[in-house]
Protein backbone atom coordinates (compact mmCIF):
# COMPACT_ATOMS: atom_id res chain seq x y z
CA UNK A 1 0.00 0.00 0.00
CA UNK A 2 1.39 3.41 -0.96
CA UNK A 3 2.05 5.77 1.91
CA UNK A 4 -0.21 8.85 2.06
CA UNK A 5 0.95 12.15 3.50
CA UNK A 6 -0.32 12.36 7.07
CA UNK A 7 -1.21 15.18 9.46
CA UNK A 8 -1.07 13.91 13.03
CA UNK A 9 -2.45 15.94 15.99
CA UNK A 10 -0.80 15.26 19.37
CA UNK A 11 -1.78 16.41 22.86
CA UNK A 12 0.63 17.92 25.38
CA UNK A 13 1.87 14.44 26.35
CA UNK A 14 2.35 13.34 22.72
CA UNK A 15 -0.63 11.00 22.59
CA UNK A 16 -2.36 10.83 19.19
CA UNK A 17 -5.68 12.73 19.13
CA UNK A 18 -6.45 12.50 15.43
CA UNK A 19 -4.83 11.64 12.08
CA UNK A 20 -5.94 12.64 8.60
CA UNK A 21 -4.66 12.60 5.00
CA UNK A 22 -3.13 15.94 4.16
CA UNK A 23 -4.61 16.08 0.66
CA UNK A 24 -8.28 15.27 1.27
CA UNK A 25 -8.92 15.77 5.00
CA UNK A 26 -10.34 12.26 5.50
CA UNK A 27 -9.07 9.95 8.27
CA UNK A 28 -5.64 8.58 7.32
CA UNK A 29 -4.04 5.16 7.49
CA UNK A 30 -2.97 5.87 11.08
CA UNK A 31 -6.48 6.32 12.45
CA UNK A 32 -6.03 3.04 14.32
CA UNK A 33 -3.32 4.68 16.42
CA UNK A 34 -5.68 7.25 17.97
CA UNK A 35 -5.17 7.34 21.73
CA UNK A 36 -1.70 5.78 21.58
CA UNK A 37 1.60 7.49 22.34
CA UNK A 38 3.36 8.50 19.12
CA UNK A 39 6.55 6.59 20.02
CA UNK A 40 4.58 3.35 20.46
CA UNK A 41 4.49 2.91 16.68
CA UNK A 42 6.84 5.56 15.26
CA UNK A 43 10.61 5.73 15.81
CA UNK A 44 10.94 9.49 16.14
CA UNK A 45 12.97 12.06 18.06
CA UNK A 46 10.41 14.63 19.23
CA UNK A 47 13.13 17.01 20.43
CA UNK A 48 13.71 17.91 16.77
CA UNK A 49 11.59 20.40 14.84
CA UNK A 50 12.10 18.30 11.72
CA UNK A 51 13.93 15.15 10.69
CA UNK A 52 13.45 11.49 9.86
CA UNK A 53 11.44 8.76 11.53
CA UNK A 54 11.02 5.03 11.06
CA UNK A 55 7.74 3.17 10.57
CA UNK A 56 7.41 -0.50 9.59
CA UNK A 57 10.78 -0.51 7.85
CA UNK A 58 10.12 2.74 5.98
CA UNK A 59 12.02 6.00 6.43
CA UNK A 60 9.62 8.94 6.73
CA UNK A 61 10.28 12.65 6.87
CA UNK A 62 8.50 14.86 9.40
CA UNK A 63 8.03 18.52 10.36
CA UNK A 64 6.75 19.41 13.84
CA UNK A 65 4.97 22.64 14.86
CA UNK A 66 2.82 23.88 17.73
CA UNK A 67 -0.94 23.64 17.36
CA UNK A 68 -2.00 27.31 17.25
CA UNK A 69 -5.69 26.30 17.32
CA UNK A 70 -5.37 24.29 20.52
CA UNK A 71 -2.98 22.40 22.80
CA UNK A 72 -0.15 20.08 21.78
CA UNK A 73 1.67 19.82 18.46
CA UNK A 74 1.02 18.90 14.83
CA UNK A 75 3.22 16.46 12.87
CA UNK A 76 3.33 16.72 9.08
CA UNK A 77 4.63 13.35 7.83
CA UNK A 78 5.52 12.31 4.30
CA UNK A 79 7.27 9.37 2.67
CA UNK A 80 10.82 9.69 1.38
CA UNK A 81 11.45 8.69 -2.23
CA UNK A 82 11.34 4.91 -2.11
CA UNK A 83 13.47 2.86 -4.48
CA UNK A 84 14.12 0.19 -1.85
CA UNK A 85 13.11 -2.76 -4.06
CA UNK A 86 15.80 -2.11 -6.67
CA UNK A 87 18.38 -1.35 -3.96
CA UNK A 88 17.60 -4.64 -2.23
CA UNK A 89 18.00 -6.59 -5.47
CA UNK A 90 21.32 -4.87 -6.12
CA UNK A 91 22.65 -5.69 -2.62
CA UNK A 92 21.65 -9.34 -3.03
CA UNK A 93 24.35 -9.59 -5.70
CA UNK A 94 27.12 -8.61 -3.27
CA UNK A 95 28.99 -11.49 -1.61
CA UNK A 96 29.70 -9.46 1.50
CA UNK A 97 27.01 -9.59 4.18
CA UNK A 98 25.07 -6.31 4.38
CA UNK A 99 22.81 -5.58 7.35
CA UNK A 100 20.82 -2.42 8.08
CA UNK A 101 19.56 -1.68 11.60
CA UNK A 102 17.46 1.13 13.02
CA UNK A 103 18.95 3.31 15.73
CA UNK A 104 17.60 0.99 18.44
CA UNK A 105 19.34 -2.08 17.01
CA UNK A 106 16.42 -3.76 15.22
CA UNK A 107 17.24 -5.42 11.89
CA UNK A 108 15.49 -3.71 8.96
CA UNK A 109 17.23 -5.50 6.08
CA UNK A 110 19.94 -8.03 5.31
CA UNK A 111 21.06 -9.37 1.94
CA UNK A 112 21.61 -12.90 0.67
CA UNK A 113 25.30 -12.58 1.53
CA UNK A 114 24.33 -12.47 5.21
CA UNK A 115 22.26 -15.63 4.82
CA UNK A 116 25.16 -17.42 3.14
CA UNK A 117 27.81 -16.36 5.66
CA UNK A 118 25.80 -16.75 8.85
CA UNK A 119 23.70 -19.75 7.77
CA UNK A 120 20.38 -18.12 8.71
CA UNK A 121 17.03 -17.48 7.00
CA UNK A 122 16.60 -13.71 6.78
CA UNK A 123 12.80 -13.93 6.74
CA UNK A 124 13.01 -15.25 10.30
CA UNK A 125 15.33 -12.57 11.71
CA UNK A 126 14.27 -9.29 10.03
CA UNK A 127 12.46 -7.18 12.60
CA UNK A 128 14.28 -8.76 15.55
CA UNK A 129 16.76 -7.02 17.81
CA UNK A 130 20.44 -7.75 17.15
CA UNK A 131 20.95 -9.26 20.61
CA UNK A 132 18.02 -11.62 20.06
CA UNK A 133 19.57 -12.79 16.78
CA UNK A 134 23.14 -13.38 17.97
CA UNK A 135 23.04 -13.52 21.77
CA UNK A 136 26.11 -11.25 22.06
CA UNK A 137 27.15 -9.05 24.96
CA UNK A 138 26.20 -5.46 23.96
CA UNK A 139 29.74 -4.26 24.70
CA UNK A 140 31.16 -6.57 22.00
CA UNK A 141 28.62 -5.92 19.26
CA UNK A 142 30.19 -4.08 16.34
CA UNK A 143 26.91 -2.48 15.22
CA UNK A 144 25.69 -1.50 18.70
CA UNK A 145 29.09 0.02 19.47
CA UNK A 146 28.89 2.07 16.25
CA UNK A 147 25.38 3.28 17.22
CA UNK A 148 26.39 4.05 20.81
CA UNK A 149 29.57 5.96 19.93
CA UNK A 150 28.21 7.39 16.65
CA UNK A 151 31.50 6.38 15.05
CA UNK A 152 32.63 3.55 12.74
CA UNK A 153 34.02 0.29 14.11
CA UNK A 154 36.17 -1.27 11.39
CA UNK A 155 37.53 -4.80 10.89
CA UNK A 156 36.63 -6.41 14.21
CA UNK A 157 36.99 -10.20 14.21
CA UNK A 158 34.22 -12.11 16.01
CA UNK A 159 33.40 -15.68 16.97
CA UNK A 160 29.72 -16.23 17.74
CA UNK A 161 26.97 -18.82 17.62
CA UNK A 162 23.99 -18.33 15.34
CA UNK A 163 20.49 -19.22 16.47
CA UNK A 164 21.08 -22.82 15.36
CA UNK A 165 24.15 -23.21 17.58
CA UNK A 166 26.68 -23.13 14.71
CA UNK A 167 29.94 -21.28 15.50
CA UNK A 168 30.64 -18.60 12.89
CA UNK A 169 33.91 -16.66 12.47
CA UNK A 170 33.62 -13.33 10.67
CA UNK A 171 35.30 -9.96 10.24
CA UNK A 172 32.76 -7.21 10.85
CA UNK A 173 32.51 -3.45 10.43
CA UNK A 174 29.78 -1.14 11.67
CA UNK A 175 28.97 2.35 10.39
CA UNK A 176 26.41 4.74 11.91
CA UNK A 177 23.93 6.15 9.38
CA UNK A 178 22.94 9.82 9.46
CA UNK A 179 20.46 11.90 7.49
CA UNK A 180 20.87 15.65 7.97
CA UNK A 181 23.10 14.94 11.00
CA UNK A 182 20.37 12.83 12.63
CA UNK A 183 21.27 9.26 13.59
CA UNK A 184 18.73 6.94 11.95
CA UNK A 185 20.47 3.57 12.23
CA UNK A 186 23.61 1.63 11.36
CA UNK A 187 25.12 -0.45 8.56
CA UNK A 188 26.81 -3.75 9.35
CA UNK A 189 29.27 -5.32 6.88
CA UNK A 190 30.17 -8.98 7.37
CA UNK A 191 32.99 -10.94 5.74
CA UNK A 192 34.06 -14.53 6.17
CA UNK A 193 37.01 -16.43 4.74
CA UNK A 194 35.28 -17.06 1.40
CA UNK A 195 34.54 -13.36 0.78
CA UNK A 196 38.09 -12.38 1.77
CA UNK A 197 39.49 -14.91 -0.69
CA UNK A 198 37.28 -13.37 -3.38
CA UNK A 199 38.74 -9.93 -2.70
CA UNK A 200 42.30 -11.28 -2.73
CA UNK A 201 41.63 -12.92 -6.10
CA UNK A 202 40.32 -9.63 -7.50
CA UNK A 203 43.35 -7.77 -6.10
CA UNK A 204 45.73 -10.23 -7.77
CA UNK A 205 43.92 -9.88 -11.10
CA UNK A 206 44.09 -6.09 -10.85
CA UNK A 207 47.78 -6.12 -9.94
CA UNK A 208 48.53 -8.39 -12.89
CA UNK A 209 46.62 -6.00 -15.16
CA UNK A 210 48.62 -3.03 -13.89
CA UNK A 211 51.89 -4.89 -14.36
CA UNK A 212 51.12 -5.98 -17.90
CA UNK A 213 50.28 -2.42 -18.93
CA UNK A 214 53.79 -1.25 -18.09
CA UNK A 215 56.65 -1.58 -20.59
CA UNK A 216 58.32 -4.93 -20.09
CA UNK A 217 56.09 -5.73 -17.12
CA UNK A 218 58.54 -3.87 -14.87
CA UNK A 219 56.93 -3.15 -11.51
CA UNK A 220 60.04 -2.07 -9.66
CA UNK A 221 59.22 1.65 -9.74
CA UNK A 222 55.45 1.37 -9.86
CA UNK A 223 53.44 3.14 -7.17
CA UNK A 224 52.20 0.85 -4.40
CA UNK A 225 48.43 0.74 -4.83
CA UNK A 226 47.79 -1.25 -1.70
CA UNK A 227 48.10 -0.01 1.86
CA UNK A 228 48.43 -2.23 4.91
CA UNK A 229 47.97 -1.45 8.55
CA UNK A 230 51.15 -1.86 10.54
CA UNK A 231 51.73 -1.53 14.26
CA UNK A 232 52.48 1.93 15.65
CA UNK A 233 54.11 3.15 18.85
CA UNK A 234 50.69 3.31 20.51
CA UNK A 235 50.60 -0.49 20.28
CA UNK A 236 53.75 -0.84 22.41
CA UNK A 237 52.37 -1.31 25.92
CA UNK A 238 54.46 -0.83 29.04
CA UNK A 239 55.43 1.61 31.79
CA UNK A 240 58.69 -0.04 32.82
CA UNK A 241 61.52 2.52 32.71
CA UNK A 242 63.82 0.43 30.50
CA UNK A 243 60.99 -0.41 28.12
CA UNK A 244 59.87 3.23 27.89
CA UNK A 245 63.50 4.20 27.18
CA UNK A 246 63.61 1.72 24.28
CA UNK A 247 60.30 3.03 22.88
CA UNK A 248 61.43 6.66 23.14
CA UNK A 249 64.72 5.88 21.39
CA UNK A 250 62.91 4.08 18.56
CA UNK A 251 60.42 6.95 18.26
CA UNK A 252 63.19 9.56 18.12
CA UNK A 253 65.10 7.87 15.30
CA UNK A 254 62.05 6.84 13.25
CA UNK A 255 62.22 9.93 11.02
CA UNK A 256 66.01 9.86 10.61
CA UNK A 257 66.05 7.14 7.92
CA UNK A 258 69.12 5.52 9.49
CA UNK A 259 69.77 1.80 9.88
CA UNK A 260 68.52 0.36 13.18
CA UNK A 261 69.49 -2.84 14.96
CA UNK A 262 66.88 -4.17 17.39
CA UNK A 263 68.10 -6.58 20.07
CA UNK A 264 65.65 -8.62 22.12
CA UNK A 265 64.97 -12.18 23.14
CA UNK A 266 62.40 -14.30 21.32
CA UNK A 267 58.88 -13.01 21.98
CA UNK A 268 59.81 -9.52 23.17
CA UNK A 269 58.22 -7.81 20.16
CA UNK A 270 61.08 -7.00 17.81
CA UNK A 271 58.87 -6.87 14.72
CA UNK A 272 56.35 -4.68 16.56
CA UNK A 273 59.16 -2.19 17.15
CA UNK A 274 60.25 -2.44 13.51
CA UNK A 275 56.73 -1.84 12.19
CA UNK A 276 56.28 1.08 14.61
CA UNK A 277 59.48 2.71 13.33
CA UNK A 278 58.24 2.24 9.76
CA UNK A 279 54.80 3.67 10.59
CA UNK A 280 56.37 6.82 12.06
CA UNK A 281 58.92 7.28 9.24
CA UNK A 282 58.86 9.14 5.94
CA UNK A 283 58.40 5.77 4.25
CA UNK A 284 55.09 4.90 5.97
CA UNK A 285 53.13 5.04 2.70
CA UNK A 286 55.44 2.46 1.11
CA UNK A 287 55.87 -1.25 1.75
CA UNK A 288 57.13 -2.83 4.97
CA UNK A 289 58.67 -6.19 4.03
CA UNK A 290 59.88 -8.63 6.70
CA UNK A 291 61.89 -11.84 6.45
CA UNK A 292 62.93 -14.24 9.19
CA UNK A 293 66.47 -15.10 8.15
CA UNK A 294 66.50 -18.18 10.42
CA UNK A 295 63.50 -19.72 8.64
CA UNK A 296 64.91 -19.59 5.08
CA UNK A 297 67.31 -22.30 3.81
CA UNK A 298 70.78 -20.98 3.04
CA UNK A 299 70.48 -22.09 -0.59
CA UNK A 300 67.36 -19.96 -1.13
CA UNK A 301 67.90 -16.80 0.85
CA UNK A 302 70.05 -15.04 -1.76
CA UNK A 303 67.37 -15.48 -4.44
CA UNK A 304 64.66 -14.40 -2.02
CA UNK A 305 66.52 -11.22 -1.12
CA UNK A 306 67.78 -10.17 -4.56
CA UNK A 307 65.50 -12.02 -7.00
CA UNK A 308 66.35 -14.38 -9.84
CA UNK A 309 66.71 -14.27 -13.63
CA UNK A 310 65.17 -16.90 -15.88
CA UNK A 311 67.61 -19.63 -16.88
CA UNK A 312 69.91 -19.23 -13.90
CA UNK A 313 69.08 -22.74 -12.75
CA UNK A 314 66.56 -25.42 -13.65
CA UNK A 315 63.06 -24.10 -13.11
CA UNK A 316 64.17 -20.53 -12.39
CA UNK A 317 62.13 -17.58 -13.62
CA UNK A 318 62.27 -13.80 -13.65
CA UNK A 319 61.25 -13.02 -10.08
CA UNK A 320 61.77 -9.92 -8.00
CA UNK A 321 63.35 -10.22 -4.57
CA UNK A 322 62.51 -8.55 -1.31
CA UNK A 323 64.70 -5.52 -2.05
CA UNK A 324 62.60 -4.77 -5.12
CA UNK A 325 59.34 -5.38 -3.24
CA UNK A 326 60.42 -2.98 -0.50
CA UNK A 327 61.53 -0.26 -2.93
CA UNK A 328 61.00 3.12 -1.28
CA UNK A 329 59.95 1.43 1.94
CA UNK A 330 61.46 -0.64 4.73
CA UNK A 331 63.08 -4.10 4.77
CA UNK A 332 63.18 -5.85 8.14
CA UNK A 333 65.80 -8.61 8.48
CA UNK A 334 64.76 -10.59 11.54
CA UNK A 335 67.48 -12.66 13.25
CA UNK A 336 70.12 -11.44 10.81
CA UNK A 337 72.75 -13.34 12.79
CA UNK A 338 71.27 -16.55 11.31
CA UNK A 339 72.11 -15.44 7.77
CA UNK A 340 75.04 -17.20 6.05
CA UNK A 341 78.27 -15.16 6.14
CA UNK A 342 78.70 -15.14 2.34
CA UNK A 343 75.18 -13.68 1.99
CA UNK A 344 76.04 -11.12 4.68
CA UNK A 345 78.97 -9.96 2.55
CA UNK A 346 76.67 -9.42 -0.46
CA UNK A 347 74.19 -7.63 1.77
CA UNK A 348 76.97 -5.33 2.95
CA UNK A 349 77.76 -4.37 -0.65
CA UNK A 350 74.11 -3.55 -1.31
CA UNK A 351 74.02 -1.28 1.74
CA UNK A 352 77.21 0.47 0.65
CA UNK A 353 76.51 0.79 -3.08
CA UNK A 354 72.69 1.11 -2.98
CA UNK A 355 72.46 -1.35 -5.88
CA UNK A 356 72.34 -5.11 -6.41
CA UNK A 357 72.01 -7.80 -9.04
CA UNK A 358 69.49 -10.57 -9.25
CA UNK A 359 70.89 -14.09 -9.01
CA UNK A 360 72.08 -14.81 -12.57
CA UNK A 361 71.49 -11.20 -13.64
CA UNK A 362 73.91 -9.09 -15.67
CA UNK A 363 72.83 -5.57 -14.75
CA UNK A 364 72.69 -3.64 -11.50
CA UNK A 365 69.37 -2.52 -10.04
CA UNK A 366 69.36 0.61 -7.94
CA UNK A 367 67.50 0.45 -4.65
CA UNK A 368 66.22 2.88 -2.05
CA UNK A 369 65.38 0.81 1.00
CA UNK A 370 65.70 1.45 4.72
CA UNK A 371 67.17 -1.53 6.57
CA UNK A 372 65.93 -2.53 10.00
CA UNK A 373 67.41 -5.70 11.46
CA UNK A 374 67.29 -7.69 14.66
CA UNK A 375 69.15 -10.31 16.67
CA UNK A 376 67.86 -12.51 19.46
CA UNK A 377 71.36 -12.83 20.90
CA UNK A 378 73.76 -10.16 22.09
CA UNK A 379 75.20 -8.57 18.90
CA UNK A 380 78.81 -8.47 20.12
CA UNK A 381 78.59 -12.13 21.15
CA UNK A 382 77.34 -12.90 17.64
CA UNK A 383 80.46 -11.25 16.24
CA UNK A 384 82.74 -13.15 18.62
CA UNK A 385 81.01 -16.42 17.72
CA UNK A 386 81.41 -15.72 14.00
CA UNK A 387 77.65 -15.46 13.44
CA UNK A 388 77.70 -11.82 12.34
CA UNK A 389 80.30 -10.02 10.22
CA UNK A 390 81.88 -7.15 12.11
CA UNK A 391 81.80 -4.83 9.08
CA UNK A 392 78.11 -5.57 8.51
CA UNK A 393 77.39 -4.97 12.19
CA UNK A 394 78.80 -1.45 12.00
CA UNK A 395 76.78 -0.79 8.84
CA UNK A 396 73.42 -1.88 10.31
CA UNK A 397 74.11 -0.58 13.81
CA UNK A 398 73.72 3.16 13.45
CA UNK A 399 71.39 2.90 16.44
CA UNK A 400 70.71 -0.13 18.66
CA UNK A 401 67.37 -0.52 20.41
CA UNK A 402 67.49 -2.94 23.34
CA UNK A 403 64.12 -4.44 24.28
CA UNK A 404 64.13 -5.73 27.88
CA UNK A 405 62.78 -9.26 28.43
CA UNK A 406 59.50 -9.64 30.31
CA UNK A 407 61.18 -11.05 33.43
CA UNK A 408 62.86 -7.64 33.81
CA UNK A 409 59.47 -5.89 33.50
CA UNK A 410 57.41 -7.36 36.37
CA UNK A 411 55.74 -3.96 36.87
CA UNK A 412 54.23 -4.31 33.36
CA UNK A 413 52.72 -7.77 33.89
CA UNK A 414 49.32 -6.58 35.11
CA UNK A 415 49.13 -3.81 32.49
CA UNK A 416 49.89 -6.24 29.65
CA UNK A 417 47.47 -8.82 31.06
CA UNK A 418 44.59 -6.33 31.09
CA UNK A 419 45.49 -5.12 27.60
CA UNK A 420 45.49 -8.64 26.15
CA UNK A 421 42.26 -9.55 27.94
CA UNK A 422 40.51 -6.56 26.39
CA UNK A 423 41.64 -7.56 22.89
CA UNK A 424 40.85 -11.24 23.39
CA UNK A 425 37.40 -10.38 24.69
CA UNK A 426 36.57 -8.84 21.32
CA UNK A 427 38.11 -11.73 19.41
CA UNK A 428 36.31 -14.45 21.36
CA UNK A 429 33.12 -12.45 22.05
CA UNK A 430 33.57 -13.36 25.70
CA UNK A 431 33.32 -10.92 28.58
CA UNK A 432 36.04 -11.29 31.21
CA UNK A 433 35.45 -9.12 34.25
CA UNK A 434 38.50 -9.89 36.38
CA UNK A 435 41.76 -11.75 36.90
CA UNK A 436 42.41 -13.39 40.25
CA UNK A 437 45.18 -11.82 42.33
CA UNK A 438 46.78 -15.27 42.61
CA UNK A 439 47.12 -15.35 38.81
CA UNK A 440 48.86 -11.97 38.71
CA UNK A 441 51.18 -13.09 41.53
CA UNK A 442 51.96 -16.29 39.61
CA UNK A 443 52.66 -14.25 36.47
CA UNK A 444 55.09 -12.00 38.36
CA UNK A 445 56.95 -15.01 39.79
CA UNK A 446 57.36 -16.78 36.46
CA UNK A 447 60.55 -16.34 34.39
CA UNK A 448 58.76 -16.02 31.00
CA UNK A 449 61.28 -17.64 28.61
CA UNK A 450 58.82 -16.87 25.79
CA UNK A 451 58.37 -13.28 26.98
CA UNK A 452 55.31 -11.23 25.94
CA UNK A 453 54.33 -13.73 23.25
CA UNK A 454 54.15 -16.49 25.87
CA UNK A 455 51.98 -14.29 28.12
CA UNK A 456 49.54 -13.79 25.24
CA UNK A 457 49.42 -17.53 24.53
CA UNK A 458 48.80 -18.34 28.20
CA UNK A 459 45.85 -15.92 28.24
CA UNK A 460 44.50 -17.35 24.96
CA UNK A 461 44.63 -20.79 26.56
CA UNK A 462 42.63 -19.45 29.50
CA UNK A 463 39.99 -17.94 27.18
CA UNK A 464 39.52 -21.27 25.44
CA UNK A 465 38.90 -23.34 28.59
CA UNK A 466 37.37 -20.88 31.08
CA UNK A 467 33.66 -21.11 31.85
CA UNK A 468 33.05 -18.07 34.06
CA UNK A 469 34.07 -14.43 33.73
CA UNK A 470 37.16 -14.53 35.96
CA UNK A 471 40.56 -15.99 35.06
CA UNK A 472 41.84 -18.02 38.02
CA UNK A 473 44.62 -20.55 38.52
CA UNK A 474 42.43 -23.36 37.13
CA UNK A 475 42.40 -21.59 33.75
CA UNK A 476 46.20 -21.70 33.33
CA UNK A 477 48.17 -24.37 31.42
CA UNK A 478 49.26 -27.41 33.44
CA UNK A 479 52.94 -26.52 33.38
CA UNK A 480 52.07 -23.08 34.70
CA UNK A 481 50.06 -24.36 37.66
CA UNK A 482 53.09 -26.34 38.80
CA UNK A 483 55.30 -23.27 39.08
CA UNK A 484 56.67 -22.26 42.46
CA UNK A 485 57.86 -18.83 43.43
CA UNK A 486 61.37 -17.93 42.36
CA UNK A 487 62.41 -17.47 45.97
CA UNK A 488 61.24 -20.98 46.90
CA UNK A 489 62.62 -22.47 43.73
CA UNK A 490 66.14 -21.20 44.30
CA UNK A 491 66.26 -23.09 47.60
CA UNK A 492 65.29 -26.46 46.07
CA UNK A 493 67.39 -28.89 43.98
CA UNK A 494 67.35 -28.26 40.23
CA UNK A 495 66.01 -31.74 39.54
CA UNK A 496 62.73 -30.98 41.33
CA UNK A 497 62.59 -27.26 40.63
CA UNK A 498 59.66 -26.50 38.23
CA UNK A 499 60.96 -23.05 37.30
CA UNK A 500 64.37 -24.40 36.32
CA UNK A 501 62.72 -27.18 34.36
CA UNK A 502 60.88 -24.62 32.25
CA UNK A 503 63.76 -22.18 31.77
CA UNK A 504 66.03 -22.38 28.77
CA UNK A 505 69.76 -22.92 28.93
CA UNK A 506 70.16 -19.37 27.64
CA UNK A 507 68.18 -18.06 30.62
CA UNK A 508 70.31 -19.97 33.12
CA UNK A 509 73.57 -18.93 31.44
CA UNK A 510 72.50 -15.27 31.41
CA UNK A 511 71.75 -15.43 35.14
CA UNK A 512 75.12 -16.97 35.89
CA UNK A 513 76.87 -14.48 33.59
CA UNK A 514 75.30 -11.59 35.47
CA UNK A 515 76.56 -12.93 38.80
CA UNK A 516 80.09 -13.45 37.45
CA UNK A 517 80.31 -9.99 35.85
CA UNK A 518 78.98 -8.30 38.99
CA UNK A 519 81.37 -10.16 41.30
CA UNK A 520 84.50 -9.61 39.17
CA UNK A 521 83.63 -5.94 38.72
CA UNK A 522 83.33 -5.60 42.48
CA UNK A 523 86.64 -7.47 43.03
CA UNK A 524 88.46 -4.97 40.78
CA UNK A 525 86.93 -1.95 42.46
CA UNK A 526 84.54 -1.29 39.53
CA UNK A 527 87.38 -0.73 37.05
CA UNK A 528 85.86 -1.59 33.67
CA UNK A 529 89.15 -2.02 31.78
CA UNK A 530 90.66 -4.43 34.33
CA UNK A 531 87.41 -6.36 34.65
CA UNK A 532 87.15 -6.80 30.87
CA UNK A 533 90.78 -7.97 30.67
CA UNK A 534 90.32 -10.56 33.42
CA UNK A 535 87.09 -11.84 31.83
CA UNK A 536 88.82 -12.07 28.46
CA UNK A 537 86.33 -9.88 26.62
CA UNK A 538 86.50 -6.47 24.98
CA UNK A 539 85.69 -3.36 26.99
CA UNK A 540 82.71 -2.50 24.77
CA UNK A 541 81.38 -6.05 25.22
CA UNK A 542 81.56 -5.62 28.99
CA UNK A 543 79.86 -2.23 28.74
CA UNK A 544 77.04 -3.90 26.82
CA UNK A 545 76.62 -6.56 29.53
CA UNK A 546 76.60 -3.93 32.28
CA UNK A 547 73.78 -2.11 30.51
CA UNK A 548 71.97 -5.36 29.73
CA UNK A 549 71.95 -6.44 33.39
CA UNK A 550 71.50 -2.90 34.73
CA UNK A 551 74.71 -3.10 36.76
CA UNK A 552 75.65 0.26 38.28
CA UNK A 553 79.28 1.39 38.35
CA UNK A 554 79.15 2.41 42.00
CA UNK A 555 81.23 1.13 44.90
Amino acid sequence: MAFSNIICFLDDKNFVQYCENSNDGIPGIWSEYTGKHITDFLDIDLTLASGYAGWQGKVLKFVQSKNLMGNGTILFITACSDHSAIYEKAMDNIAEGIQIYDRNGYLLFCNKGTESIEKMDRTKIIGKHLLDIYGLDPDYSTVLTAIKNKAPVVNRCDNFKNKYGKVITTMNSGYPLFIDDQLIGALGLVQDNSTLETYWTRANVFEKYLSEREPGGNRAKRKNYYTFKYYTFTDLIGDNANFVEAVNLARNIALQDCAVLIYGETGTGKELFAQSIHSASKRKYKEFVAINCAAIPESLIEGILFGTEKGTFTGSSDRMGLFEQAEGGTLFLDEINSMALHVQSKLLRVLQEKRFRRVGGLKDIECNVRILSSTNEEPLSCIENNQLRRDLYYRINTVTVNIPPLRQRPDDIELLTNYFIKNLSYRYSKKVTSVADSVIDKFKEYAWPGNVRELLHVLEYAFNIMEGQCIDLHCLPKYFKAQQSQKTAMSTPAACNPILQHRTLEELMAEYEQKVVTQVLKDFNYNVSKTAKVLGIKRQSLQYRLKKYNVKLTK
